[in-house]
């Protein structure tokens, strides 16, 4: 079956897939802040915390930065925190797992000591390990000050890891809690990441246009600040009404994207929209 988007506009691929190369990934104001501070904390081993609405790009900002990673300098790790009263067992478990080490059974302290050892034995062999630990909101105080212990090796030394935290704005409640004091002193910085600037969103269309292979813009500047308007600057949204813009404009085998297609993509995205706002 074809594909209408695509056939219609001549494309290599779909221009709003979250299957973007991480190369093709528009580099807006606060994305290009946060790849620095990336850096920095990549050069001084301090743990970070990168926090965003969903949607925001943190992803996109992660995979950007793992790809300048050269493979024979680090060990990257993901891993997801669940929700739960007790995530720091499957979350420890899966970095051990994730290393080939054994599992001790029911055993979080013991497997903080085996990950510990993992870690330094890696830093010792010249690769330094980055464990990316992802929806860090679901993280309790206890899941904080028990991964405190990955925090503090040697104080007067860099650590032989460099963890990256990533979560919601939420996140920082319990940070904020004064028993979790010594885990917020540890970290090195915590980024909040943000929407897209106004008149970032033409260029950032422009360009996933031209990863998908279409030179050229076809979302006028008017068209592209009523997307910003509608999504709030959030790229994910973006992606989605710019998609739902695509769509409506192969149906009615236009070339340009124009008023009634953005209508038309509005009115097919509101579920979304009111979703997202809902699970904020």
């Amino acid at each position: 079956m074809n594909d209408l988007i695509v056939d219609h506009f001549q494309l290599r691929r779909h221009p709003f897939s979250v299957e973007i190369d991480a190369e093709a990934f528009f580099p807006f104001q606060s994305f290009q802040q946060g790849t620095l501070r990336l850096d920095q904390a990549t050069h001084a081993r301090s743990p970070v915390l990168v926090i965003a609405e969903p949607g925001a790009g943190k992803t996109a900002l992660i995979r950007a930065y793992c790809k300048r990673l050269a493979s024979s300098s680090f060990e990257v790790r993901h891993q997801l925190v669940g929700p739960g009263k007790s995530p720091i067992r499957p979350l420890l478990e899966g970095f051990l797992q994730g290393f080939g080490e054994h599992i001790p059974f029911n055993n979080p302290a013991r497997c903080l000591e085996l990950l510990k050892g993992c870690l330094a034995k890696l830093y010792e062999q010249g690769r330094l390990p980055v464990l990316l630990i992802d929806d860090a909101h679901h993280l309790n105080a206890i899941g904080w000050l028990i991964l405190k212990a990955l925090m503090n090796y040697d104080l007067d030394s860099k650590l032989p890891c460099l963890l990256i935290f990533m979560g919601k704005p939420e996140t920082l409640r319990v940070l904020g809690l004064n028993e979790v004091q010594e885990v917020r002193e540890r970290l090195g910085l915590c980024y909040h990441l943000r929407p897209l600037k106004v008149q970032e969103v033409e260029p950032y269309l422009e360009k996933r246009l031209r990863w998908a292979g279409l030179k050229g813009q076809i979302f006028p500047a008017d068209i592209a600040e009523q997307i910003w308007k509608h999504a709030q600057g959030n790229p994910r949204r973006i992606n989605r009404l710019a998609e739902k813009c695509l769509l409506a404009a192969a149906s009615a085998k236009k070339d340009l994207i124009d008023g009634p297609c953005l209508q038309q993509a509005v009115s097919e995205m509101q579920f979304h929209l009111l979703r997202e706002e809902d699970a904020q």
